[in-house]
């Protein structure tokens, strides 16, 4: 990936902190942009041509899933800690606490191998978990979350067949204990990756359809995976939805597409739509409203329970135009909404765009302190403050 603003060494071993003389970014210009836009708190160089995921939160720690590693940077000075050669972006997820990897012996690929990372060193935080009849190769088992000491996952079961299509199951794994607790057959369609969440005692899942026009939800019971329901919602758009784009409370699952729309998590009913007729963006929840860009128009906010239009964004004199695949992230005083070419900051008392900050960036997550939004890009990563 070469230099920059990253060092990297001529080796890495895996998992192993990086004890190079590099100290990461430290760009901070001295003042902010014209339009108010603040300096970028260090900026870094990335290598995920695919955009795959969206940037995962342990502790002070923020994970990158790479193209060739895992990068794990500091939130506050943007530091790389460790990198991985290993996990692949869906070998691996993180609970706030720690980061979670999946791997299988290379003499074995019928073994599913579990390991706990502790974020600040990449090193096992816990004994490495083994369950037998499960593929641990690289294109065998995605992790989907943690939540509860319960890691889930979509895995291949070694039917003692050859064809890879066949026998996948979504697991349950106890961390604790180290044992599988249940695991539930499912069709595998199409090779687009699951979005998942954990909701009280309910599992959400959700992934593009094999026609690629519509967006397959589920949800099951955690204790036992049971399904609960299943429900298929037209949306050409999720084809580009990443894993960590889902907007949900405790009552339900937002979508954009040709509307607004809230699904109950509780047995998948329309509960609500709003604008019907429009192109809205992927939705953002917090505080109950529901925040989302709107073709041609901008950030729009309803009410979460019943769709009613609390606000929509003024014009601020300068052509935006808003990203619909992008998530918003909401602050107390800006709800930032991605607009062609960087993030738009939308203050909520003036309910126009303050600035816009520069940046490839596609994906955004928040630190554990609440004052920086990270986002990550195909070629960057970049940290600014949040307000």
């Amino acid at each position: 990936m070469g230099g920059g603003l990253w060092a990297w060494p001529g080796s890495r071993s895996s998992g192993t902190p990086d004890t190079s003389t590099a100290t990461g970014p430290t760009a901070i210009p001295a003042t902010t942009a014209p339009d108010g836009a603040p300096a970028a708190l260090w900026r870094g160089e990335h290598l995920d041509r695919e955009e795959t995921i969206t940037p995962l939160l342990a502790g002070d720690v923020v994970g990158f899933a790479e193209t060739v590693s895992f990068r794990a940077l500091d939130t506050r000075k943007g530091t790389e800690l460790w990198d991985d050669m290993l996990p692949r972006p869906h070998q691996i997820t993180a609970d706030g606490t720690y980061f979670y990897t999946s791997d299988g012996p290379s003499t074995d690929p019928r073994v599913l191998r579990i390991r706990t990372l502790a974020p600040r060193t990449g090193k096992e935080a816990d004994r490495v978990i083994e369950i037998k009849g499960l593929d641990g190769s690289m294109g065998g088992t995605d992790l989907l979350a943690v939540s509860g000491g319960r890691l889930y996952a979509a895995s291949r079961v070694d039917d003692g067949g050859s064809d890879s299509t066949t026998g996948r199951h979504f697991v349950s794994v106890d961390l604790r204990t180290g044992r599988e607790v249940w695991r539930q057959p499912y069709a595998w369609g199409n090779v687009r990756p699951w979005l998942s969440q954990v909701v009280g005692n309910l599992l959400l899942l959700a992934k593009n359809s094999d026609d690629l026009d519509s967006f397959d939800l589920q949800v099951r019971d955690v204790h036992t995976g049971r399904l609960l329901w299943r429900r298929s919602i037209p949306l050409k758009d999720s084809m580009s939805y990443r894993p960590g784009q889902l907007a949900t409370d405790d009552r339900h699952v937002y979508l954009g597409g040709d509307r607004l729309r809230a699904l109950r998590l509780a047995d998948g009913a329309v509960v609500w739509e709003h604008g019907k007729g429009s192109r809205f963006g992927l939705p953002a929840v917090s505080d109950g409203l529901v925040h989302a860009n709107e073709a041609g128009r901008g950030l729009v906010v309803v009410s979460a329970d019943k769709g009613a239009a609390r606000w929509k964004e003024s014009p601020s004199g300068r052509a935006l135009s808003p990203e619909l695949v992008m998530v918003p992230v909401v602050g107390k005083k800006y709800v930032y909404a991605p607009v062609r070419g960087g993030l738009s900051a939308v203050d909520r008392a003036t309910r126009r765009s303050a600035w816009v900050f520069p940046t490839e960036a596609s994906r955004y997550v928040v630190d554990r302190t609440r004052t920086r939004i990270v986002g990550a890009g195909a070629s960057s990563v970049v940290a600014i403050p949040f307000a």
